[in-house]
């Protein structure tokens, strides 16, 4: 059986209106921001690559430490995670890939096109966007570093992806067989809790209905709201175990 860890590495402070779709409300929020490692395997594996000091001085972040800081905190050398999934290519989850020098990162084919293609130009997607980190994926898919999926993919035994789209165009989740049962890390497919839990998207959105649906295929494969992890609730800390500063054992 597999172990997961969520390894909380920054925040940042905004509010419900300008984040919840149709949220009228400017209540205070905190987002949390994570990579998560997962262990039990015949390697470690990685889901999502965090960002670096460049997005941290543009955007507001505070209590910033380098994602691959946080993974060496865990025991586990760079060098020995040969797989990184990536859910999907905006700056938060792609970004910090530089940390990661013998990773593979498993994005989806959607994802890959959207970024590429005729829409992630426009002023609409631009807030999501580290275009630096988006024009490596050309070089790092002739080094043979960019494995490109479609649909769910088996990683390894019971660990598998599955593309849901909607936040953006191929955003994948991870669904990990461990011993509480199959745990499912949403990324952004549900940021909060109160996205998955009451159906209320975010206002970052490439597809609504693959958004709502994508809540659907949260729910059933989790089969339980206890072993669903969302991508950058404060939350996570008290739904599962904290370790220490910044790392939540979570399966």
């Amino acid at each position: 059986m597999y172990q997961i860890y969520a390894l909380k590495y920054a925040e940042r402070d905004t509010t419900a209106c300008q984040f919840f779709f149709r949220e009228h409300s400017h209540d205070p929020i905190t987002l949390h921001y994570f990579v998560w490692l997962i262990l039990g395997g015949p390697h470690p594996v990685l889901v999502d690559t965090g960002f670096m000091e460049d997005d941290v001085e543009r955007r507001g972040i505070r209590n910033y430490v380098r994602p691959s800081l946080m993974v060496e905190r865990m025991g586990v050398k760079l060098a020995d995670i040969p797989i990184a999934l990536i859910s999907h290519l905006h700056y938060d989850h792609w970004a910090g890939h530089r940390l990661f020098p013998a990773s593979e990162f498993w994005i989806q084919k959607d994802e890959v096109a959207f970024w590429t293609g005729r829409f992630g130009r426009y002023e609409a997607f631009s807030q999501s966007q580290n275009v630096g980190a988006l024009a490596n994926l050309v070089p790092l898919n002739y080094a043979q570093r960019l494995r490109i999926v479609e649909g769910e993919v088996e990683v390894l035994p019971g660990l598998r992806v599955h593309r849901v789209g909607g936040h953006t165009a191929g955003l994948q989740i991870v669904s990990v067989e461990t011993a509480r049962g199959r745990v499912v890390l949403t990324s952004d497919a549900a940021h909060f809790y109160r996205n998955v839990e009451r159906y209320q998207p975010t206002q970052i959105i490439t597809n609504l209905p693959e958004m709502l649906a994508g809540f659907d295929t949260i729910n059933a494969l989790a089969g339980d709201p206890a072993r669903v992890v969302t991508g950058h609730d404060p939350e996570v800390a008290a739904r599962f175990k904290p370790l220490e500063p910044g790392i939540i054992q979570v399966a």
